[in-house]
């Protein structure tokens, strides 16, 4: 079956219809002069069947005796695919220069990617890659892997390992760094309060007080000096003497607690509008070479009465080593429905009230003890419109530390 299926694409096959008075007369002759037939059917008055291409052309004589008319309806095979072929040449040329290029294409690297980084800049390592060939643009044939992992491991104290791995159009540096060992920080410093509050717990671990348990600050006050404590000074007059001309600056060190107030204000209207997107959408794009803005579609302006905006920049690798960067940016406007619904006063008290809480709740660190907190309804003349102030306690730390000043 499959040697036959193939001989009958390699010759070419041709579906016909005959039409007359005496079809079966027509299928006998030509099988009697060896002409095969075969997949016939029969459909109200016509016959259907398929004959080979070489066999087509003998079977004129057959049709005439048996007065039958004999029409094409279908041909499939490799000479009807070839004549195609030839009637369509710029395709073919067209495919097989689309091959070339693709190949072309694909023996240079378009993307750089750097892996496992978390100190590291990453346009650093880029800058060492790029110095020994590989970047956006290069041949694939042309960049030495085992060269680039060592200069970047001489150049970067600190990177433990790196390996340099292409896939396909990507080049991927991946690093691991070293676990560097943090140096300690000893310039002379202050520990300053960050916010205005009442002092509730204070524990110098470095430093002399400069506040106490119950004071009032503001923020920018210091709280705990930068230089040493009583009590040090007095361990040091027991050894031997070392000659001292001015204080001994140190870098303060401890723990401040405070407590802190907010306010913050929400409001909200007994009418709510929601923005429904209708499907709508238009497009405008814009093309950036180098200093140039070309628009290569726009669109009217506005393009819709109620409408949001996404914009899309996609920005095209450099070729080879030049610094002609192509960016393309891509506008979509997207045409909104507004929907207005009516909600209650208790509604639009809890929006309200949820607002304020969220803008709190943004300047308050996650450690902060929250003690109390409330909420007061304000008197508006602005009719439909609900206004809420919500006020909250907490006791957080507020120290900072701020390098001392010193003076000469």
């Amino acid at each position: 079956m499959l040697t036959r299926n193939m001989a009958n694409y390699t010759t070419g096959v041709i579906r016909i219809k005959i039409t007359g008075d005496f079809p079966e007369k027509f299928i006998n002759l030509c099988l009697a002069r060896g002409l095969l037939l075969w997949g016939i059917k029969k459909d109200g008055n016509a016959v259907y069947a398929y004959v080979r291409l070489p066999d087509f052309f003998k079977i004129r004589k057959p049709a005439l005796k048996s007065r039958v008319k004999v029409r094409v309806i279908g041909t499939r095979g490799l000479p009807f695919a070839l004549k195609r072929f030839k009637r369509r040449k710029m395709l073919l040329v067209g495919a097989v220069m689309f091959m070339l290029l693709l190949e072309v294409l694909t023996s240079y690297i378009w993307f750089v990617d750097i892996e496992g980084i978390k100190t590291i800049s990453g346009d650093r390592i880029k800058a060492i890659a790029a110095d020994h060939g590989l970047r956006s643009g290069a041949a694939k044939n042309s960049v030495k892997e085992k060269e680039i992992e060592t200069s970047i491991l001489l150049n970067v104290p600190e990177v433990a390992w790196v390996g340099v791995k292409i896939t396909g159009t990507r080049a991927v540096v991946e690093i691991v760094e070293k676990t560097m060992a943090k140096t300690e920080d000893k310039t002379p410093a202050d520990i300053v309060a960050t916010k205005d509050g009442v002092i509730t717990e204070l524990i110098a671990i470095a430093g002399q007080a400069a506040v106490k348990k119950g004071d009032t600050v503001r923020r920018g006050d210091i709280l705990i000096k930068g230089v040493l404590s009583q009590p040090i000074l007095e361990l040091a007059e027991q050894r031997p003497p070392v000659p001292q001309t001015s204080d001994q600056y140190i870098r303060a060190n401890g723990i401040v607690k405070a407590r802190v107030w907010y306010e913050s204000y929400g409001e909200a209207g007994l009418v709510r509008e929601e923005f429904r997107r209708t499907g709508r959408r238009r497009f405008a794009v814009a093309l950036k070479a180098g200093e140039s803005v070309i628009d290569l579609k726009k669109v009217s302006s506005p393009p819709f009465t109620n409408y949001e905006t996404e914009v899309i920049y996609k920005k095209l690798p450099n070729w080879r080593n030049t610094g002609f960067a192509v960016e393309t940016k891509v506008s979509v406007f997207y045409e909104v429905s507004v929907e207005r619904h009516e909600i209650s006063p208790e509604e639009a008290l809890d929006l309200a009230k949820t607002q304020a809480i969220k803008a709190i709740e943004s300047q308050i660190p996650e450690n902060a003890q929250v003690l109390v907190h409330g909420s007061e309804v304000l008197n508006t003349s602005l009719p439909g419109l609900i206004r809420v102030k919500v006020s909250m306690e907490t006791v957080e730390d507020i120290g900072f530390t701020r390098v001392t000043l010193l003076t000469p």
